[in-house]
């Protein structure tokens, strides 16, 4: 019950009844990912999004390396609550930025088939995914207008 009722305090998942959300949370695995841990790596990760991650503890950073200097750029802090990899899944592309844990981290981990057999189901989970992808637009253009 208790990961149901995490589960439905996500954002992305807050529009979902009661028995939808149990059938989800059914499908998740839970991992843990130490201090460090590259999640997602634009250099190595050439193929699609493999599933959802939800972050249940800890931090992660999300990164884009910079191709005129040797730092990189951070483009997000994510939570406990926030998710990630739902654009590689929406898109089929690999990733697009770097995913890095910040302190050890525990994540909800739901596989890409899982995912999108529960958006076909539940259509109302794209409306949950509409504040994130404003957030990331908006965000690429604060980056954008930062650059020029």
């Amino acid at each position: 019950m208790e990961t149901t009722e995490f589960l439905g305090s996500v954002g992305l998942f807050k529009h979902l009844k009661e028995d939808a959300l149990e059938r989800l949370s059914s499908q998740l695995r839970l991992i843990y990912l130490p201090e460090g841990h590259m999640i997602r790596d634009t250099h190595r990760d050439t193929k699609p999004a493999d599933g959802l991650y939800i972050i249940k503890s800890g931090v992660a950073k999300v990164t884009k390396p910079s191709q005129t200097w040797e730092a990189e750029a951070v483009l997000a802090i994510l939570v406990k609550g926030d998710c990630f990899g739902e654009i590689g899944l929406i898109d089929g592309l690999p990733p697009s930025a770097d995913v890095t844990a910040m302190e050890a981290m525990e994540c909800y981990f739901l596989p890409r088939d899982a995912f999108l057999a529960a958006l076909e189901a539940n259509p109302e989970i794209a409306l949950g995914m509409l504040p994130s992808l404003g957030t990331m637009v908006r965000s690429a253009d604060q980056w954008i207008a930062q650059l020029l």
